[in-house]
């Protein structure tokens, strides 16, 4: 059942806010209604959602060439089921709606076309190869005849390019601002997510170790990735992603809370158990 509360409140702040993007909306919503609902920000921005009738996936693609949708969700969607759980078709409609409510928030004014074949593609064939799957990924994308039908040669290199810098590091800055959203998009940006994304890699990669161990690997590995002196290479640094960086920096250190909560989000029956044989959160899977 719609919350008229919600949705009055997500009215009442857009009207007046018209400039603002989708995602700067939700903040603004929910640090007005946080205090009444006593719900993480995650579930609550879902809550503000479907009070609304919105669909962000829709609501950020509605001006992207049909026939481009149709052509990659027939051709090039059906390729990640290939890819590690970690990598697959949930991550790529993750990135694409992160691409463009970054887009939507910076106003950078990108081409909606071009925003949305580098997300599209961006992993393309990553089961081939970890180490080099952005130039899998880029070298499918130039090469596939029917992306030809809808970008000319000058697009084409740029989105190219961004698929090959979406992997950028500090010393190597991407070519194009179409490469800085990529990279900036492909973060995580949910507790939840990084911990499912993690346990299906982790799949492919330690199956033989045991949970409790992967837990206390996982812990060092992650205070590492996000601590304060390793900051990520992060372009367009929004709210969700500061507040996401906020709380993941603080329930590491909390290392039994931690423990708790990977277990739970991955359904984890026994930390006795090797990672192979407990299945994760299936549920990830299904787009």
């Amino acid at each position: 059942m719609k919350d008229n509360k919600l949705k009055d409140k997500f009215k009442e702040i857009k009207k007046s806010n018209s400039d603002k993007s989708l995602d700067e909306v939700l903040y603004m919503v929910y640090d007005e209604v946080k205090d009444d609902y006593n719900k993480p920000f995650d579930v609550l921005r879902n809550m503000i959602l479907d009070a609304n009738g919105i669909n962000e996936l829709d609501y950020y693609t509605k001006d992207v060439n049909k026939d481009l949708k149709k052509y990659i969700e027939k051709n090039i969607f059906p390729e990640y089921s290939k890819n590690d759980g970690g990598h697959n078709l949930a991550h790529i409609l993750e990135v694409i709606r992160r691409c463009f409510a970054l887009n939507d928030t910076y106003k950078l004014g990108l081409d909606h076309n071009m925003i949305y074949a580098i997300a599209s593609c961006h992993d393309w064939g990553k089961y081939v190869d970890h180490e080099t799957h952005n130039l899998i990924a880029a070298k499918n994308f130039f090469n596939d005849k029917g992306m030809k039908k809808f970008f000319n040669v000058d697009e084409r290199k740029i989105i190219k390019e961004a698929i090959e810098d979406h992997r950028s590091s500090k010393e190597d800055e991407p070519r194009s601002i179409y490469g800085k959203l990529i990279s900036s998009a492909d973060r995580n940006t949910r507790i939840e997510i990084v911990f499912i994304r993690s346990f299906f890699v982790a799949h492919e990669r330690m199956p033989e170790e045991v949970i409790e161990d992967y837990l206390d690997y996982t812990i060092k590995r992650l205070s590492k990735r996000y601590s304060e002196e390793n900051p990520e290479n992060m372009f367009f640094e929004d709210e969700t992603y500061r507040v996401f960086l906020e709380d993941m920096r603080s329930l590491l250190k909390q290392e039994d809370e931690f423990k708790n909560r990977y277990c739970e989000v991955n359904r984890i029956k026994s930390r006795q158990n090797k990672v192979k044989d407990e299945p994760g959160n299936v549920e990830y899977l299904k787009v």
